[in-house]
């Protein structure tokens, strides 16, 4: 069911003036579902670019922080309602298939924080000080600092994945 927000926000948004059925809203739904994973991808690389022109530049602009504040709050918003809502929760009943996907989900997101990790490294030890024209001086301290939030990503990321995953008693 629609809050009345979303209903009065929908009807002019997508353009349509009478109720839909059940069949076009579920296709309205997924319309803007993929849209919106796209202006969130969208968003993000957007944000990288000027983040680079702004470092080129010298210089933290308006935009920059603005598709910031745009991309968390999408993320947010979703994962938010998504919680709320509990749709994203999977349900198994069996003590072996719940053990596969905790051991699976182990495995991706300790990839994931190795890959955030290393990115991260990259981008700021790297990139932006030689985009800056800044001297690159890497330390033992700096990698510790990014090996340690590359394992903080991914447990984070982890155990929050896994507030979805439910064994049913």
């Amino acid at each position: 069911m629609l809050s009345k927000i979303e209903k009065r926000m929908l009807k002019p948004f997508i353009g349509y003036s009478e109720e839909r059925d059940e069949y076009q809203r579920a296709e309205i739904h997924r319309i803007l579902a993929v849209a919106c994973m796209q202006a969130l991808y969208l968003t993000s690389g957007l944000m990288l670019i000027s983040l680079i022109i702004d470092t080129l530049n010298h210089t933290f602009t308006f935009g920059t922080m603005a598709l910031f504040i745009v991309q968390q709050f999408v993320a947010y918003y979703i994962l938010i309602r998504l919680r709320k809502t509990g749709v994203a929760e999977t349900e198994y009943d069996t003590d072996a298939d719940y053990e596969q996907i905790i051991k699976a989900l182990k495995k991706k997101f300790f990839l994931a924080g190795a890959q955030w990790g290393i990115t991260m490294f990259v981008l700021m030890e790297f990139l932006f000080p030689a985009l800056a024209g800044d001297k690159i001086d890497i330390r033992l301290f700096n990698i510790l600092i990014w090996c340690t939030a590359g394992a903080a990503f991914g447990i984070i990321t982890y155990f929050l994945q896994k507030r979805n995953i439910k064994k049913i008693v």
